[in-house]
């Protein structure tokens, strides 16, 4: 019998599962588009149960599409970090899901009190910022959500407990909530008082590919009952572990909706440290490889350049290729005098500048590109004087499509190349489904696999009928 693993990467702009075989090679591929509402004022939220719905789907077109006789081993879940579910003892939601770009929470993290606002980057690695969840969380508090008796759960760890696994919170997913003492990978204490809750707020802390359960006997998709579920973590850490950037000296740049450069030592460095690098703007946080500490820099990259091309209409093929071309061809420093901001993660706007009437839209989208590769040169710089060098850097994610944009991305580091693996995030998540289904539920130590387990069978993981852009792109912008 044919056995295959799920990975499903829960994303800002789309929904993907990938099945793989145990070689690792993927059979089939299915998505769907995240459906988010906006309701004003730059919110963006969806409901928990969409959610739910969404994997479900996917999970019934991939039920019809495997061959005869397959059956599924595992599922492994990557997603953006920030956003989750309270949940009731019942299982029930009281929250909707809401973006992490969404501002709600800023007036709360601005309000908060000095000696914590001080504690808060050197502890939990991250800046004070309304992207951290504990402000998402602190904004539901204010708007009359009680949060006695209710748990956080990330959005991977919803659908795992929707599915029939059991509540868990994974190290690298929570990390990224201002509710982890990075140091100790334990509950940070301060946030939890300042929510006025204790640490029962978060269910059992896991690693990254600890079993967390297997899909209920009575799933209607039968070729996924009883399949051992697992938290991959983080989509960012979890696509660097895919592309095989997991140990000292590379870097992925994962280019999707956020732009993150996430790079990895094998220490925790002192609080003191860890305040300088999120202050300016290095997040410090458990990564999804065994023994391996994570250091990303997020940029809103991704994100201003879909607004961008939205105002150019070049959203969609033709129109997309032929501006890719235009940017292409001006000449080096031609910029008619455009910039673009907005690539903060503290940022709640994108705004073009228009300093002359020469602009065209190549000028624009140069100017966007331009844009997103000057705040990654700072990040990438930061990580260096941090002792955390980057001599390699790998670009992964659906933006390398254009060439324009791999382009822009050519002198970040010694050693430039774009990904050799399609799909690393959920690609990387069906490969710790596979770890996870290998681990005995009592295993004890670190649970995460190595970074070597990514590195066995990534060759296999584009189909051999897939079109293979990657070397040409990797030999025209590696210096």
């Amino acid at each position: 019998m044919a056995v295959v693993d799920l990975g499903f990467d829960l994303g800002t702009t789309m929904t993907k599962v990938s099945a793989v075989a145990d070689d690792g090679t993927r059979v089939l591929d299915r998505s769907l588009a995240t459906a988010w509402r906006e309701t004003g004022e730059g919110r963006v939220e969806r409901t928990a149960a969409s959610v739910v719905e969404a994997v479900e789907q996917l999970l019934a077109e991939v039920g019809e599409a495997l061959a005869p006789g397959t059956s599924v081993r595992s599922v492994g879940f990557t997603s953006m970090a920030e956003a989750g579910v309270l949940v009731d003892a019942a299982g029930r939601a009281h929250s909707p899901v809401i973006a992490w770009y969404d501002p709600r929470g800023t007036e709360h993290a601005e309000a908060l009190p000095p000696a914590l606002a001080h504690a808060f980057p050197a502890m939990t690695g991250l800046p004070v910022s309304h992207v951290a969840s504990l402000f998402k969380l602190l904004w539901l508090r204010d708007q009359g959500v009680d949060l006695q008796g209710l748990q956080w759960l990330s959005v991977p760890e919803w659908v795992i407990l929707r599915l029939g696994g059991r509540r868990v919170a994974e190290l690298s997913l929570l990390g990224r909530t201002g509710l982890l003492d990075v140091h100790t990978n334990r509950a940070w204490a301060p946030a939890l008082d300042h929510l006025g809750v204790g640490p029962d707020l978060l269910p059992e802390i896991v690693e990254a590919g600890s079993p967390a359960g297997t899909i209920r006997a009575d799933h209607p998709v039968a070729a996924v009952r009883g399949a051992v579920l697992t938290v991959a973590g983080h989509d960012h850490a979890v696509a660097a572990a895919a592309a095989g950037c997991g140990s000292p000296g590379s870097a992925l740049d994962s280019f999707g909706t956020a732009e993150a450069y996430v790079a990895s030592a094998s220490r925790v460095p002192a609080p003191d440290v860890v305040r300088d690098l999120a202050l300016q703007g290095i997040s410090v946080y458990p990564h999804v490889v065994r023994g391996s500490t994570g250091f990303i820099g997020g940029t809103r990259t991704g994100l201003v350049l879909k607004r961008v091309l939205r105002v150019l209409g070049a959203e969609r093929d033709p129109a997309r290729g032929e501006l890719d071309t235009a940017t292409l061809a001006l000449a080096p420093g031609e910029t008619a005098d455009v910039r673009v901001t907005g690539f903060a993660m503290e940022d709640h706007e994108v705004a073009i500048h228009l300093g002359s009437e020469a602009h065209t839209s190549a000028h624009v989208w140069r100017a966007a590109l331009d844009g997103g590769t000057t705040r990654g040169r700072r990040l990438l710089g930061i990580l260096r004087a941090a002792d955390v060098p980057v001599e390699r850097l790998v670009v992964a994610g659906g933006w390398t499509r254009m060439r324009s944009v791999v382009q822009a991305r050519r002198d970040l580091a010694p050693v430039v190349e774009v990904a050799d693996i399609e799909q690393p995030g959920t690609w990387g998540a069906a490969r710790f489904g596979a770890w996870a289904a290998r681990q005995p539920e009592a295993t004890q130590g670190d649970r995460r696999p190595p970074a070597e387990w990514f590195s066995r069978h990534r060759a296999a993981s584009r189909p051999s009928q897939d079109p293979t852009p990657s070397t040409a792109l990797t030999q025209e912008i590696t210096p």
